[in-house]
């Protein structure tokens, strides 16, 4: 790669590396904030308030599956878009199904919330316990 670098314009170059760290901090941007170990930023804890109250049923007290599958594995498998549409317009799979949840308001406008916890405990940014509101 460094013989390719030399044939291109400064210029270019430049442009070139701005891009990539550009590229490179947008991949690394996180939908969450953790700190303290179990601390979530107030849109992924009222994520994590809306999921105990329509989601843990089925799929577990901290997304780790009960019923319906294990969402904080699943997370790391499937795009966001993907879970937007199954939350939905829900799901059958091979055990069961997984009802739509677009006729309730609240799940709808909270969806990104809801996401955004989800994949804090996909990362593994916060383990299978409650967290706290940060300050």
């Amino acid at each position: 790669m460094l013989f390719q670098l030399k044939s291109i314009k400064p210029v270019a170059l430049s442009a070139a590396l701005l891009l990539m760290s550009a590229t490179s901090a947008f991949a690394d941007d996180k939908p969450y904030t953790v700190t303290n170990g179990n601390e979530l930023d107030s849109a992924s804890y009222a994520g994590f308030k809306l999921y105990r109250n329509f989601c843990a049923r089925c799929h577990g007290t901290y997304g780790q599956g009960m019923v319906g599958p294990n969402l904080a594995e699943s997370l790391n498998v499937i795009s966001k878009e993907e879970f937007f549409n199954t939350v939905e317009h829900g799901k059958t799979g091979t055990i069961g199904s997984m009802p739509a949840w677009a006729s309730n308001p609240k799940v709808m406008k909270g969806r990104e919330n809801i996401y955004n916890y989800l994949k804090a405990r996909a990362d593994g940014a916060i383990g299978e316990e409650k967290p706290k509101k940060a300050k």
